[in-house]
C-alpha cells in the first residue's frame, strides 16, 4: 500500500489559543474621489481592484526572495554532506540558499553550510555541509540551539579514539544581511576527564547585547565520600576563551543520582542551560553571573516512578523514545508515554529489549497515556495534561493508516503551541512510519509519511533513531514577510498601476501632481 497524507479537519480551538500564523491584513481600495472626472472613474473602476495581467514578453523570473522561512523547525542532528568539484562550485550551489555561510577551517578545506528548512508538519529539516573535494569530514552535527544560533560540530573520520582531539565547533548565526559561522577555539589541555568529547552534552545559551555561551558538563563521582561532583568548560563569545569552573556540587538534598548520563541540552529564559538525563531529571545551570558557582546548579528530579535499576541506567535503551523534556513559549515541560509492554527497539539497536519494571498481564493492561508536566517558578512540576491514547486510536484518521495500535515515540512539545505535541509513530519490524501532530484532547492534527517527511534529497527515508532537535534560527533569517519587503511589494504595485493607468488613458508621461491624484484614487 502506497503511504498517504492523512488530511484532517482542523480542531476549534478558544480564542485565547496562540495563532501559529496569522494572515497580512490589507486595505480595501476606496471609491473615487468625486472631483474625477467620469471618463477617468470608469477607467479607474475597470483597473481596480481587479489586476491587468500584461504581456512582458516572456516568463518572469522568480523573486530572488520568494523563499518564506518558517516560524520554526524540526532540525536533524544528522547532517548531511554534498560534495562538489572544487571550492567555487561548492560555493555557487550552497549560494543558491538563502540560509548559506562559508566556513573557514584551521588545518583544513574550507566549506559551506546551508540548511534545508520546512515547517514542522510537512518535514524534517536539515543541515548540509557542502564541500569542495570527497569527504575528508564527516557530516555536520548539530547538538544544540537558541534562539538565533545553531552550535554544531564537523569531525574528521579518522577520529578514533575518544583521547583524540575533540570535533570542530561552530556556531551559525541567523540575522542581518546574510548569515555567519564562526569557528570555537579548540580546546585542547589534557586532563583526567575531558571535555567537549561527546555532542550531546554541549549546549549554547544567547546572552544579552549578542553574547553567547557554550557550555559542556563533566559528572563524576566524589574521590571521598558519595555523592557526585560536575564540573563546567565553558567558552565566552565576549572573551573568546574557554575556562573551567570546577567542584560545583549537583546534589540537591542528595537527590542526584549517582548514576548520570546526558541525553540533551536545552537553553532556557535566556538564562539556564539544562542538561538532562531521561531516567533521573533536569540539571539547570544559572548563567545570570558572571561565573556559575553551587549555588547556580539546580537538580530537579522527574515526577512520578523513577526507579530504574542501574543496568538500565549503564545501558540506557534510548529513554528518548518514551521521554523528553521540551521548551515552548518559554515554558519547560516533561512528556512521558507509558511504554511498559511496548518494549521493541528500532534500527541498530533492534536486538535490545526494554526491561519492563513491572510484569503485568496483557489483558489486564490499563489504557495507556501520554501525561505532561510543566516546570513552575518554584521548579516543581506540575501536571498539565492526561492524554488518553484510546481516543487517539479510535479516530478515523488513525484507523485510516491501517496499523495497530502503536504508541508515538520521541514526543517534543512543539514550540508555539504548548498544546500540541509531535511525534513519531512507526510500525513494528522497520515498517511505515508517520510524523504526527496531537493536541491535548488526542486530536490528530496532522498525519505525514516518512517518506514525505525526510524528504527526496535524503539517502535513507527512514525516522532517526535520535530525538530531533527544534530550533527557531529560522525566524530570525532575512525574509520576504519583512517590513522592507511588504514596503518594496506597495512600491511595486504603485508602479504597476500608474503604467496600467497609462494603458486606459493613452497618457505616456505623468507629472508629480498627476501622480499624486491617481495615488490618492488609488489608496
Amino acid at each position: 500500500m502506497r503511504p498517504m497524507a492523512v488530511l484532517l479537519e482542523p480542531v476549534a480551538l478558544p480564542s485565547s489559543f496562540p495563532s501559529i500564523s496569522s494572515p497580512i491584513e490589507t486595505k480595501s481600495v476606496p471609491p473615487p474621489k468625486a472631483r474625477v472626472r467620469v471618463s477617468e472613474a470608469a477607467a479607474a473602476a475597470a483597473l481596480f481592484p481587479m489586476p491587468i495581467a500584461m504581456d512582458t514578453g516572456g516568463a518572469p523570473e522568480p523573486d530572488e526572495e520568494s523563499v518564506v522561512f518558517p516560524r520554526w523547525a524540526m532540525l536533524d542532528r544528522r547532517g548531511r554532506t554534498r560534495c562538489h568539484n572544487g571550492l567555487n562550485a561548492a560555493r555557487v550551489a550552497a549560494n543558491k540558499n538563502k540560509t548559506a555561510a562559508p566556513v573557514d577551517m584551521d588545518g583544513g578545506p574550507s566549506c559551506y553550510v546551508s540548511f534545508t528548512l520546512a515547517a514542522p508538519q510537512k518535514r524534517i529539516s536539515c543541515l548540509n555541509l557542502h564541500l569542495p573535494e570527497e569527504p575528508p569530514l564527516t557530516p555536520a552535527t548539530p547538538p544544540a540551539t537558541d534562539k538565533n544560533l545553531v552550535l554544531f560540530d564537523i569531525t574528521n573520520p579518522s577520529r578514533s579514539c575518544y583521547w583524540d582531539p575533540p570535533s570542530d565547533l561552530f556556531v551559525y548565526t541567523a540575522g542581518g544581511p546574510s548569515p555567519s559561522v564562526q569557528p570555537l577555539p579548540m580546546y585542547t589541555k589534557e586532563r583526567e576527564r575531558p571535555f567537549l568529547m561527546d555532542n550531546l552534552t554541549t549546549g549554547i545559551l544567547r546572552l544579552a547585547e549578542d553574547r553567547y555561551i557554550v557550555a559542556d558538563l563533566n559528572v563524576y563521582p566524589k574521590r571521598k565520600g558519595n555523592g557526585m561532583r560536575a564540573e563546567l568548560c565553558v567558552f565566552n563569545s565576549e572573551t573568546g576563551k574557554w575556562e573551567i569552573i570546577r567542584k560545583l556540587d549537583p546534589g540537591n538534598g542528595g537527590q542526584f543520582p549517582e548514576l548520570w548520563s546526558t541525553d540533551n541540552v536545552l537553553a532556557c529564559d535566556g538564562r539556564f542551560l539544562c542538561w538532562i538525563d531521561y531516567f533521573s531529571g533536569v540539571l539547570l545551570c544559572d548563567f545570570s553571573t558572571s561565573t556559575p558557582d553551587s549555588s547556580a546548579l539546580r537538580f530537579v528530579p522527574f515526577p512520578g516512578e523513577n526507579n530504574f535499576s542501574d543496568e538500565v541506567r549503564v545501558e540506557r535503551y534510548s529513554p528518548q523514545r518514551f521521554r523528553s523534556v521540551s521548551i515552548t513559549q518559554g515554558t519547560m515541560r516533561f512528556v512521558h508515554i507509558d511504554n511498559d509492554y511496548h518494549d521493541s527497539l528500532h534500527g541498530a539497536w533492534q536486538w535490545l529489549k526494554l526491561p519492563e519494571r513491572k510484569r503485568k498481564v496483557q489483558r489486564h493492561q490499563p489504557c495507556k497515556k501520554i501525561t505532561i508536566w510543566t516546570l513552575n517558578p518554584m521548579f516543581e512540576w506540575e501536571q498539565h495534561c492526561v492524554i488518553n491514547l484510546d481516543y487517539l486510536w479510535a479516530q478515523p484518521g488513525y484507523k485510516a493508516l491501517d496499523i495497530h495500535q502503536r504508541l508515538p515515540e520521541f514526543p517534543i512539545m512543539t514550540v508555539d503551541d504548548p498544546d500540541v505535541l509531535c511525534c513519531l509513530l512507526r510500525e513494528e519490524d522497520h515498517g511505515k512510519g508517520w510524523m504526527i501532530m496531537v493536541d491535548n484532547h488526542a486530536h490528530l492534527r496532522s498525519c505525514t509519511p516518512e517518506s514525505e517527511s525526510r524528504g527526496a534529497e535524503a539517502h535513507d527515508n527512514r525516522f532517526p533513531d535520535i530525538s530531533l532537535l527544534p530550533t527557531v534560527f529560522c525566524k530570525y533569517l532575512e525574509s520576504p514577510t519583512g517590513v522592507a519587503w511588504i514596503e518594496r511589494k506597495k512600491r511595486k504595485l504603485k508602479s504597476a498601476k500608474v503604467k496600467a493607468w497609462n494603458l486606459v488613458t493613452g497618457v505616456e508621461h505623468f507629472g508629480d501632481a498627476q501622480i499624486k491624484d491617481v495615488m490618492k484614487m488609488v489608496y
